[in-house]
């Protein structure tokens, strides 16, 4: 028997059952409530059965409850079905909602689902308001549609004594199944009295859809709003690219959570506005918010896009004072900051001394070396990567046939493409036909390129005539490169790089008038160069400057030094 030592409830096994058969229950459940683990209930089932205190209604509810809550150990569904089916078990709704509760949440929601069946089958016991919320997530979890509308259905004929919870979880059931949105929003226009939750859960629904319009009209109908209803918009927003939105929702939330914040940075972090996100960071610290590792993982991808060096190091030192547990996706994240940011060195650092690496951390270290042109030490890394036996995956072939392209490895790279259907069975995409393509023409091995794009499974998109293209002018080779360009105008009309990269080709090979013929044909059809932009880091703080940009509130002085820096250039007389 167990010893409580430091309960004032201490038993032994020197205690009289006769004693405990004559005690008031409360002492047993006192018991229970202490106990946390298997073993223990499981000694206290022991006690409760020696003392007979088994038949006590109250002591073997707590008793089934506490097993059906250890929803990690892997024999608690065991232990308690057998509870279920022993003869001190009463038939009553309790504990046929704890069962299918616990049958849900220990991933068997189909017994769930048919223990609800023998429930209303046999009249064994009537559904109560708990009942059907616990059927409907058995069946959402378990994708069980026939049997969900089934449960509608009696929802429908006993609609009076329905809870609004169990309503709640059918607009889940449907929204989880796929189901359109409208028949989710007449379910909530036949309830009596909606409440708050309802409502979020049909807001969640357009937004999930990607219907914001319709989620936009719901919110403005909505009753009342919480936290939630505004972070649900906001979260709405942000999916689909509605920055401006987002960002005056985001002003007018009454109370904002770490949710809210995090969505928010993340909107900005999509859109690449990178300092807007790293801004907002500094404006939770300020707060004194608390920042989950989700949002930090989001604030280093902002620091990798903008490179941010500084402020990147200052969120790794945030990680360590504050103690947080560094996982596979933040360890991703810090070694991908550290390489675009140009410190390889630290990128190394932190992977080497991450030990749980899953397949993505690899990639990120791979991406990182292919980036810095360290080809063989990609290969190096992705040989070490097999010995570990971490199996790869589609992105890192992509990772290392570019460290190959960038390094001219061309039989290393030949050599892991046609391992990754041989040996690894995975299907190559048409990235990964780009990259063969890009290592190829690197090479300059135009014929092997254009034999490759002639072979591929499927048809070559813009990206891999862009391959192509590029490397036709870094070897001069105009011809090929002029019909690669014009093809790629006709695919991609509207796309400006198509025109930078044929317009370098023709200046390459000395064809001025053709680079002005393609300006013009940009002007007409109103194609815009997208501007290219640099970033300096001062102080701690990423400037962000691009061509003709006026944002900076010093810019004047900036183009003042630099007209006068052009004025003291000497340029040598070439005779």
């Amino acid at each position: 028997m167990l010893l409580f030592s430091s309960s004032p409830n201490t038993i032994s096994s020197s205690t009289n059952p006769k004693q405990w058969r004559h005690s008031k229950p409360h002492h047993s459940i006192s018991l229970l409530h202490l106990s946390k683990t298997h073993q223990e209930l499981s000694q206290i089932h022991s006690l409760l059965v020696r003392t007979q205190l088994i038949h006590d209604h109250l002591a073997f509810s707590r008793l089934f409850l506490s097993f059906a809550s250890l929803s990690d150990h892997p024999d608690s569904l065991r232990y308690v079905h057998q509870l279920f089916h022993s003869p001190h078990c009463p038939r009553t709704p309790f504990f046929y909602n704890s069962m299918i509760k616990s049958y849900s949440i220990n991933g068997d929601p189909k017994t769930a689902f048919l223990l609800f069946c023998d429930m209303v089958v046999h009249g064994v016991a009537e559904p109560d308001r708990y009942t059907y919320t616990f059927v409907c997530n058995a069946c959402s979890k378990a994708m069980l549609i026939f049997e969900g509308k089934q449960v509608h259905a009696r929802l429908v004929k006993n609609a009076n004594g329905v809870s609004p919870e169990s309503w709640n979880s059918l607009m889940d059931f449907y929204l989880n199944i796929g189901e359109d949105v409208r028949r989710v929003r007449r379910i909530l226009d036949g309830m009596k009295d909606p409440c708050i939750v309802s409502w979020n859960c049909l807001l969640d629904g357009y937004v999930k859809s990607g219907e914001i319009e319709d989620a936009r009209k719901v919110f403005e109908e909505m009753p009342e709003r919480d936290t939630v209803s505004w972070t649900t918009m906001l979260l709405g927003y942000v999916n689909e690219g509605m920055l401006d939105e987002a960002c005056c929702l985001f002003d007018e939330m009454p109370e904002k959570n770490m949710v809210s914040w995090s969505v928010m940075i993340k909107g900005f972090w999509r859109s690449g506005c990178y300092k807007e996100a790293l801004d907002l960071f500094k404006e939770m610290q300020v707060l004194d918010i608390e920042i989950d590792k989700i949002t930090l993982t989001t604030l280093l991808s902002a620091c990798a896009g903008l490179g941010a060096l500084d402020q990147g190091c200052w969120i790794h030192a945030f990680i360590d004072k504050h103690g947080i547990q560094v996982d596979a996706h933040l360890c991703t994240a810090l070694v991908d900051m550290y390489a675009k940011c140009g410190r390889l060195d630290l990128a190394r650092k932190v992977f080497q001394g991450f030990k749980k690496r899953k397949v993505f951390v690899w990639n990120a270290m791979l991406g990182g070396l292919a980036m810095h042109s360290l080809g063989l030490e990609a290969v190096e890394l992705f040989s070490e990567m097999l010995r570990s036996g971490i199996r790869p995956n589609e992105i890192t072939f992509i990772c290392v046939l570019s460290a190959c392209s960038h390094s001219g490895l061309v039989k290393d790279g030949l050599q892991i493409f046609h391992r990754m259907a041989k040996d690894y069975k995975i299907k190559p995409y048409v990235q990964h036909y780009g990259c063969l393509v890009d290592l190829l023409g690197r090479a300059g091995l135009f014929e092997e390129a254009k034999r490759v794009i002639e072979i591929m499974p499927m048809k070559a998109n813009g990206n891999v005539w862009r391959a192509l293209l590029g490397a036709c002018r870094v070897h001069g080779c105009a011809e090929l490169g002029e019909r690669v360009g014009k093809m790629l105008l006709e695919m991609e009309p509207m796309d400006d790089g198509n025109y930078v990269l044929l317009s370098n080709v023709y200046a390459v090979d000395n064809r001025w008038e053709d680079v002005a013929r393609l300006r013009k044909e940009m002007k007409e059809k109103r194609v815009r160069k997208t501007p290219g932009w640099s970033s300096i880091e001062l102080d701690g703080v990423a400037y962000m400057f691009a061509s003709g940009d006026l944002s900076h509130p010093q810019s004047r002085d900036i183009y003042s030094l630099l007209d006068e820096l052009t004025k003291q250039l000497v340029v040598p007389n070439v005779q």
